[in-house]
This record gives C-alpha cells, structure tokens and sequence, in this order.
C-alpha cells in the first residue's frame, strides 16, 4: 500500500491502533457529544452494490466511513485484508484509481469493501469506475463512495445504470444535522419525546409539548448559531462560542471548492454580497447582476447554481399551482443551507460580529426571522420539492409538495399573528402557521402550529395533519 494511504487504513495493522490512532477517529473520541448516523445501521451497505453518499463540507461524511469500517471489524468481525480506505484528494488520475482498485481485488479473500472519500476530486473517475464494474470486479465489493459536488457526481453515475447493485435504494445525503437530530444528541432524555411528536399528527395535541416547549426553545436559539455542523457544535458546547478557526475552515472549504471548478474568488464575494444584501426576498439573476461588476447574469446563475450543488445555498422557485413545479422564469428566492452557513458567509464579506452578540441579537424576533424561515426551508426541502407561492395578496414563504398536494406554509417568528400579515395563505385550506408560540390553534381554514413542533415532525419525512 502507498505511503499516502496508510494513516486511513491502520486498521490492517490493529484494530485498537485504529481507534487510538486513526485521524478522525482520534478527533472525536473524547468530544462531548459523538454522533452516530443511522446510515450505519443500513444493511444495504453491507452487500454488493456501488454506493453514493453526497453532502456539504464538514458534515461528517468522512468521520461516517470511518465509524463504517470499525463496525465493520467489530460487529461483523470482517477480515482487515478485505477493507481499503482512499481519499481522493490522494490520487492525481482515474487510471491510478483503477490500479490500485484492481490490485485490491485481485488480492481478495472474501467479501470486500471499499471506500473512496471525495471521489469527485479524481478527474475522469467515473470511467474507471464504470470498466471495473463492467470487468465484474464489484461482483462480491460493497463500493461506498462520498462527495461533495452533487451536481457532478450524479450526472457522472446516470453512466452506472444496470451496474450499480440489486439495493433498491444506492443514493443517501448527508445534511448537517436536523434540529431534531441536534436535540437527540444534545438531550437524550428528549428522544422518546422527538419520536413521539414525529409520529403525531400536528393538528393533534401532545399531551407534554408546552412543558417540554421551553427546553426546546434554548436549544433552538443554539441551533440559529451553529446549525447542524458538528466542528461548530463541538466548539459550541465546549466555549459556548464558535472560533475564528472553525469558521475560517468552511469558508475555505467554500473558496476551495470554487476554484476548482476554475470560478474566480472575487466573483464569489461580490456574489454572496449580493445575496446578502436581497436575503429573503424575490430576486431574479438580472437584478441581482445589477447590483455586482458581473456583467452578464448567466454568469451569476452559474455560481448561484454551482453553490446549490456543493450545498451552501438553497434556490427556491416559485410555485407553478397547476403543475405542481417551478417557475424558472420567474424571480426566486436564495437561501442559506444552515445557519453557521450565513454566520461564516457574513464573516467572510467583512463583519466581525462575535457569536456571543449573535445570540444576543437571536432573542429580537426581527433579527432571527430570516434565519428561522431559512431553517424551515432547509427541513422541508430534504423530504419534498418546495417553492414559495407569489399571489394576488402577497407571498407564501413555502409551498411543499407531496403526494401531488399542496401544502403552504407561513413563518411567523412571533406569538401574536395578525390577519394582515397573512392574507395569501388564507385563499388556502389546511394551511400551516408556524410561530414561536408553544400552543396548537386555528385561524380560519388554517392551522396555526409550534415552529419547533414543526421542525422535529418533518424530521420523519412525511407531513401529516
């Protein structure tokens, strides 16, 4: 085995050297809190197949293929030999790729598994990738391959039809954590609790929910600061701050990743500036070039899209009712996947606002609201396709589609809701409110719920009233 590759494979030397000594299992031994994706208990994982894990920066991709080969060794005590780890970052061509893939079969015993981590930084990957399965090397391998460009790498696979294993399902993403998931890993006792609400219907009462309702909100105030990312949760729960460090790496990540695709960093900050400043209103691509040195607006549309598909922003588009799709001619909106996203963002473009004056600064609903409709948009859009609806008495921040319905939502951070401020939902039946409040109501033809009750019951996947 190359050099290179023998700090992420110390498992074939021992496993106990793995657990003390592999890098990222070294990282977060002694954390406080460990998470554990329920990605590990997937026995789709454990047969023959080619596998893709897509995600953000940072999100634990890499720590997950990690945890996967110890499970590996301890629970279904594989042989070593059958195990291979390659980093991507690692390997200069797709030809070096097949070699050293076929040197790895050729040498099997029994069943093997293989892990590639940011496959996409190989150019060409995908043609070895496809001969080998073509050559019948995957016949007895479980192939698990991540990465961080989604867009790339899932145009590459549509070459795989046929050759990606019998597993009904072969594409998982990862996401920084949901607020649920925060909560469960933060609180244990709150588990039971979180599965409870996810089952309940929401228009549905839960007996303990207002008194539990408090504890969810301090979590949810830390949840607006540092997101779902575990590097800024850690630092969180260890300083009850975020560094400057932790902070620098994403945005370099960001910036890393920008340039490899040949994009320049002054085009990235004027753009960023530029969704900064029109946050959380309708926008179109000429509008937006017009307030930057770009000059022409496909070029925005191709770095806007370019950060969709590494996970630093959400497009949203406006809602076409009768077909139940987007409107791509008609302006959107833009925003941030996470939380800790926008705080990095907002460093980055030249504020320095400690995170202990952004918590202040949480508590004033006007402050957190743009950062609390971003987090809904975020959980809803990893279930179902959303839009937002732009109609004859103003907007609906989202519009979820599922099972060919519409569901319009409306944020309201306050406790009060006004009916003015909520004239185009009303056109709707089952409508859904979410406010800071703790208690279930109706408002007319709409339902008016616990934004935190909400956050933790579309963790299940589906909506259900």
């Amino acid at each position: 085995m190359s050099e290179e590759f023998v700090i992420h494979n110390q498992f074939k030397e021992s496993l106990s050297r793995y657990r003390q000594h592999d890098p990222h299992l070294k990282k977060i031994k002694d954390l406080p809190l460990i998470y554990h994706s329920p990605l590990l208990e997937e026995f789709k994982l454990y047969n023959p197949g080619i596998y893709l894990i897509t995600g953000g920066r940072q999100v634990g991709k890499t720590t997950f293929l990690k945890q996967f080969i110890l499970r590996l060794l301890e629970k279904r005590k594989a042989n070593p030999e059958n195990i291979l780890f390659l980093s991507g970052e690692l390997i200069d061509t797709h030809h070096v790729l097949r070699r050293i893939i076929e040197q790895f079969h050729n040498a099997k015993g029994s069943f093997q598994y293989l892990c590639i981590d940011e496959i996409n930084y190989i150019p060409d990957w995908d043609k070895s990738i496809k001969y080998l399965a073509d050559c019948g090397a995957f016949e007895r391998m479980s192939v698990i391959l991540t990465g961080s460009d989604s867009r790339i790498i899932q145009t590459a696979m549509k070459r795989f039809a046929g050759r990606r294993g019998m597993s009904a399902k072969v594409d998982f993403n990862f996401f920084p954590l949901s607020f649920k998931e925060f909560v469960c890993l933060k609180d244990k006792s709150l588990r039971q609790f979180c599965n409870r609400v996810i089952k309940t219907p929401l228009t549905e009462e839960i007996a303990d929910y207002e008194r539990k309702h408090k504890r969810l909100n301090t979590y949810f105030f830390e949840y607006l600061l540092h997101g779902g990312y575990l590097p800024a949760i850690t630092d969180y729960e260890l300083n009850k701050t975020i560094s400057q460090g932790v902070v620098n790496t994403y945005i370099q990540w960001i910036i890393g990743d920008i340039l490899k695709c040949n994009k320049s960093e002054n085009y990235l900050f004027e753009i960023l500036r530029g969704i900064k400043e029109t946050y959380n209103t309708q926008v179109s691509w000429n509008s937006l070039g017009k307030r930057l040195s770009i000059e022409h607006h496909k070029t925005v549309a191709d770095y806007c899209h370019l950060l969709e598909s590494t996970h630093v922003l959400h497009i949203q588009e406006a809602l076409l009712e009768h077909k139940l799709t987007g409107a791509p001619k008609k302006n959107r909106k833009i925003y941030f996947r996470d939380p800790f996203i926008d705080h990095s963002v907002t460093n980055y473009l030249g504020s320095k606002m400690s995170f202990i004056n952004i918590g202040k600064s949480m508590v004033k609903n006007e402050f957190a609201a743009s950062y609390v409709e971003a987090v809904v948009v975020d959980h809803c859009k990893r279930w179902a396709p959303t839009y937002y609806i732009k109609g004859a008495k103003g907007e609906v921040d989202v519009a979820l589609v599922q099972d060919k319905k519409i569901y319009p939502i409306e944020v309201k951070w306050t406790k009060r809701v006004r009916p003015g401020d909520i004239k185009q939902i009303q056109y709707y039946k089952k409508g859904i409110i979410l406010t800071s409040d703790s208690k279930k109501r109706e408002l007319g033809n709409n339902h008016i719920i616990p934004l935190l009750r909400f956050l933790i019951h579309i963790s299940g996947g589906r909506l259900n009233l």
